[in-house]
């Protein structure tokens, strides 16, 4: 399979590290460069992930479009430059910067467009996120993070934002569906840091620049920049991340959902059914228009 390279899994019973993949280029025009990563690459693994672009985007690219079935995540980098604009059927018109989140919970549909404004050069992730039946007609809303209210972890040759949820005893933000977590880590040379993954939680790691090697009391994953690994859901579990040479890397920890959905572009619903119902509710303007 094209992007996936199968390492094999040494040392002890508990064996909960996935397989290493490497992110698809996908680049649109001029102004949008990425690396791609779907949860059909990673076999299911990657649950509540559906997708994530590391991307750069010096251009305009995407038109207003519909969500649905999930949230879409916008996480800055430290290192973006200018303003990403960002606008929603919530009625935000809004301007992220460095080392901001929004959190965008579509549910039953939400329209947005995003694009940087003039001379920026925005670096992030962008990240869909499923969500359970349960919460998948449920009113859109939303969570923004400011840079300036992410607490950091320093130590011990890193230094980690905690953007979302919490580790070791460091408390981000709250209040996304399931409760995520997601750490932005930077490593020294012959740094280490070290998450405990609560019970029932899986997680996926992504090497920004550097290679990071991922490592349990049981076995180690070496991550070149620009790939992803997994960590199984089960009992807690400390997964250490560490470096020979500086190095950024990205964890998100959430509860597998284990559901089956019907994908459609940007929508994710239970059934071909919701599908069609909700892109029939968007032609008829049920969930309002994106500001101007």
């Amino acid at each position: 399979m094209d992007g996936i390279a199968n390492i094999e899994k040494t040392g002890g019973t508990a064996q909960r590290l996935g397989q290493i993949v490497l992110g698809v280029p996908h680049n649109i025009g001029s102004g949008f460069s990425a690396r791609h990563f779907s949860e059909e690459m990673f076999a299911g693994a990657m649950d509540p992930l559906l997708m994530v672009d590391h991307f750069v985007m010096t251009a305009p690219t995407f038109e207003p479009h519909l969500h649905a079935g999930i949230s879409a995540v916008t996480a800055m980098f430290e290192d973006s430059e200018g303003v990403f604009l960002n606008r929603d059927t919530l009625g935000h018109n809004i301007e992220l910067k460095a080392g901001d989140l929004y959190w965008l919970t579509a549910a039953s549909g939400a329209a947005h467009e995003e694009k940087p404004a003039k001379n920026s050069r925005v670096h992030a992730l962008q990240v869909f996120v499923n969500l359970p039946e349960r919460l998948k007609k449920c009113p859109a809303r939303s969570l923004r993070v400011d840079a300036g209210d992410v607490p950091t972890i320093e130590g011990g040759g890193h230094r980690v934002r905690v953007v979302l949820g919490a580790s070791g005893g460091v408390k981000g933000e709250t209040g996304t569906p399931e409760e995520m977590t997601m750490l932005d880590g930077f490593l020294a040379a012959e740094g280490r840091f070290s998450h405990a993954l609560p019970e029932g939680r899986q997680a996926w790691i992504y090497a920004v620049s550097g290679t990071v090697t991922v490592a349990t009391d049981a076995e180690e994953r070496v991550l070149p920049a620009g790939t992803a690994t997994t960590v199984e859901a089960g009992l807690a579990i400390e997964v250490a991340m560490t470096a020979k040479a500086p190095a950024h890397f990205v964890l998100m920890a959430g509860k597998p959902i284990h559901e089956t959905f019907v994908k459609h572009g940007p929508l994710v619903m239970s059934t071909a059914d919701d599908v069609r119902r909700t892109l029939a509710d968007f032609a008829r303007g049920k969930f309002g228009r994106v500001p101007t």
